[in-house]
């Protein structure tokens, strides 16, 4: 997620690093090139027969203005949902701590207790390090190693879907706690809720990154911005003359960064400048919960790089 002053006027004016202006300047270069050498044939051979008047222009970009409008409503609802499902994770996540420690316990095997209490509650940290590695196709390796014993580190490494079988884990955790008379069977059933939140919160998150806009309808939003803009300049050389280039420049800039901006948050959980900092929040999570449970080993907050919060 790009992190920058939004004060700075001047700075957003000049800022590409991030913006969808890398990736779609080539673009904007090629309608420019195509608008010079109409410009130039038009005006120095005069050829009128092949010019068209701005009428057909101006009803196709309201049209496709309209299109792009809901297609990028459609990629920002996915990163937003995306975003309140990783804000109900922190809220779950601080939930389940607390529940922890003033749901668990008994005033015997109080040594035993607090080993547990620690165990699942790192658990959980593994849970949220997990789930945003699993969703950007990463190796969480390392958190897992961290956090869980050898035998449950074995087993979580070893699986096809680890966030699931961490859920199962933390399940049977709470199985072991009330077999334990640590939990009574209220109280299970209101932690077991928190853990289908955990699930539900995994499911969603699958959803949005498995499920894209739908191919055909990228596809013709693509074709339809390039050739508005390729063909634009037969229709604007009348009446901009040689200034022709320039407005060519401007809208196609407009266009394809619309079009370009939609592709991209399209998928809210990549590495991407524009995608949600998971790595951040994850880390947040392991701050928050390591300080509830008194481990001074606590990592520090992620400082974005470049202007860029992963």
């Amino acid at each position: 997620m790009i992190v920058i002053n939004k004060n700075s006027w001047g700075r957003l004016l000049f800022h590409f690093r991030g913006s969808s202006f890398m990736q779609t300047w080539p673009r904007i270069l090629t309608a420019t090139a195509v608008s010079i050498v109409v410009t130039y044939v038009e005006l120095y051979y005069s050829i009128q027969q092949y010019t068209l008047t701005t009428v057909p222009f101006a009803l196709i970009g309201v049209a496709l203005g309209i299109f792009l409008g809901f297609r990028n409503n459609a990629s920002y609802d996915k990163f937003w949902e995306g975003r309140k499902l990783w804000g109900a994770l922190i809220n779950t996540s601080r939930n389940l701590t607390r529940q922890t420690f003033h749901l668990i316990g008994t005033a015997s095997e109080e040594t035993e207790l607090q080993r547990f209490r620690e165990s699942f509650v790192k658990r959980i940290i593994v849970y949220a390090h997990t789930l945003h590695h699993h969703l950007r196709n990463q190796d969480p390796a390392a958190e897992i190693n961290k956090f869980l014993p050898k035998e449950d580190a074995c087993a979580v490494l070893e699986s096809s879907h680890r966030p699931l079988l961490l859920l199962q884990q933390l399940g049977r955790d709470l199985a072991f706690a009330r077999n334990r008379g640590w939990l009574d069977e209220h109280s299970h059933v209101a932690m077991d809720a928190q853990l289908n939140e955990l699930t539900n919160i995994l499911g969603a998150c699958e959803r949005i990154r498995n499920t894209p806009i739908p191919f055909s309808y990228s596809v013709l939003i693509h074709r339809i911005v390039a050739s508005y803009c390729l063909f634009l300049p037969f229709g604007l050389v009348e009446t901009t003359g040689i200034l022709t280039p320039i407005v060519v420049t401007m809208i196609s800039y407009a266009f394809f960064e619309l079009d370009a901006i939609g592709d991209e948050i399209e998928n809210p959980f990549g590495v991407q400048p524009n995608d949600l900092p998971l790595a951040a929040i994850a880390t947040n999570i392991e701050i928050n919960l390591l300080e509830l449970i008194g481990d001074p080993d606590r990592p520090k907050p992620l400082n974005p790089v470049d202007d860029i919060l992963l």
